[in-house]
């Protein structure tokens, strides 16, 4: 690594006249402080690029918020898939004074044809960028780190799902915001790219998981998220992740199902209680194409095993049109918190491009499941349910009860014991339904989650006589 000033201001203005399309797919700059040194920072920034890309530098200048910037060598490259490599660059920088810093790159420009990007997005330059606080008395030892990565493929005239498991090794709590993506500018710095417009029906939760609800331009679209870390209730930094998503048509993709949803404690937010020093059991069946023969693969990504705190378990077996996916995991006292651990299963057809194609050779679909350690799930307030236009009476029951409910697709009730332990599951349709209750109801209190799609909706108790 060699300090030196900051880039020219020429150079710059020159940036996107150097280069045509160079397939940087995206990236984020995370790090961690020296644990003798608490102005000693060691960095790491990954650059996500397609494999026939001309901008896979072997070095990299990045500009470290006082002034300096340091020259930086890359230090791995790896394949990620047929499509994609990753490389990251990794070094170390002393700051000399307590202060608030951006560290940044500005990479080179954007693909041709943005849909999102006003043209010609071939001249607009990545800057990509995380946010330093050095306060030796309140030393953010850790920033945002990912899991997995955020490449990935959105599918014309249905939802898409992704989530690039950020992780916190700190413990803090994440927030996520889409951000419109910035430029590097003339002086070094970065600005919004102006014009830039949100992808349409793209969203981001609270798990930092993506929904983008059928987009229905095909074409290559520019994303910014911002992944901000708190502690006791304050921002303490951030990163943001700039990658670009392509949307296609569906063509040979596998499709992962998740088959136990029903026999999980799933509690009112979507995420799973898992109990410590009990194992919990996550069932997938990955299965072909219609027609497709393709070889399927199953992988696992989750910040358990990335921050060495457990070992989930998978075993694959050959099933009839694909292939059953088991993934097993005991978590321990230790792993009880608030905040959920995520664990995403990744289920992938090995197929060629068609003739005269080059994007994509891989196919993937993704499932993700986020794990509550603890020995009592997180309730909401029949407030919730009666919102959404869900009535459920009487209460308590004997045998037969009735559920109001709106017009929403794919609704289900699923029952949940004293202890945690679900104990039916009921479907229901818009109207009234008159219900019988389970065999396995005595009598007691019970809580029940009223889901649609598998996207709980509220949660409530009921009490049986």
């Amino acid at each position: 690594m060699k300090a030196k000033p900051i880039i020219s201001a020429l150079a710059l203005l020159l940036l996107p006249l150097l280069a045509n399309a160079t397939h940087i797919a995206g990236g984020y700059i995370s790090y961690s402080v020296d644990p003798q040194n608490p102005r000693m920072y060691h960095f790491t920034q990954t650059v996500y690029t397609d494999v026939a890309s001309s901008a896979a530098d072997p070095i990299v200048n990045v500009s470290m918020g006082d002034g300096n910037t340091v020259e930086v060598p890359r230090t791995e490259i790896k394949a990620y898939s047929k499509q994609n490599n990753v490389n990251r660059y990794s070094w170390s920088y002393t700051y000399t004074s307590a202060g608030d810093y951006i560290v940044a790159w500005i990479g080179a420009n954007r693909n041709m044809g943005q849909i999102n990007v006003p043209a010609p997005s071939d001249q607009k330059s990545y800057y990509i960028y995380t946010s330093v606080k050095v306060n030796p008395l309140l030393v953010n030892n850790n920033g945002v780190k990912l899991a997995s990565t955020p490449l990935f493929v959105a599918y014309t005239g249905e939802e898409t799902k992704h989530n690039f498991i950020s992780y916190d090794a700190d413990g803090d709590k994440l927030t996520y915001t889409l951000v419109t993506p910035k430029e590097g500018t003339a002086e070094g710095g970065g600005m919004n790219i102006p014009g830039y417009a949100f992808p349409e029906g793209l969203t981001i939760d609270k798990f930092g998981e993506l929904r983008w609800r059928a987009p229905a331009l095909k074409g290559e679209y520019a994303i910014a998220v911002k992944v901000t870390e708190h502690r006791n209730g304050q921002p303490i930094g951030y990163t943001v992740v700039d990658f670009y998503v392509h949307v296609v048509d569906r063509a040979q993709q596998p499709t992962l199902l998740l088959l136990n949803q029903d026999r999980l404690v799933v509690n009112y937010d979507g995420s799973i209680l898992a109990r410590p020093d009990q194992p919990l059991k996550l069932e997938y069946f990955l299965r072909n194409a219609p027609g497709a023969a393709f070889p399927l693969y199953a992988r696992q990504f989750s910040d358990l095993d990335t921050l060495d705190l457990a070992s989930p378990s998978i075993i694959v077996r050959d099933s009839a049109g694909g292939k059953a996916v088991t993934l097993t995991l005991t978590p321990t006292a230790d792993l009880v918190r608030q905040e959920p651990y995520i664990t995403g299963m990744r289920g992938q057809a090995d197929i060629d491009p068609e003739q005269g194609t080059y994007y994509p050779s891989y196919y993937f679909d993704w499932i993700y499941a986020y794990l509550i350690v603890g020995e009592q799930q997180p309730t909401s307030t029949e407030g919730d349910l009666a919102k959404a236009g869900f009535l459920l009476y009487p209460n308590p029951i004997s045998n037969r009860f009735v559920i109001e409910a709106p017009d929403m697709p794919a609704m289900r009730v699923q029952l949940i014991d004293a202890t945690g332990k679900a104990v039916g599951v009921l479907s229901l349709k818009p109207g009234l339904n008159h219900l019988t209750k389970p065999a396995a109801l005595s009598g007691g209190l019970y809580f029940y989650t009223i889901t649609s799609r598998h996207k709980p909706i509220g949660t409530g108790r009921l009490v049986v006589q």
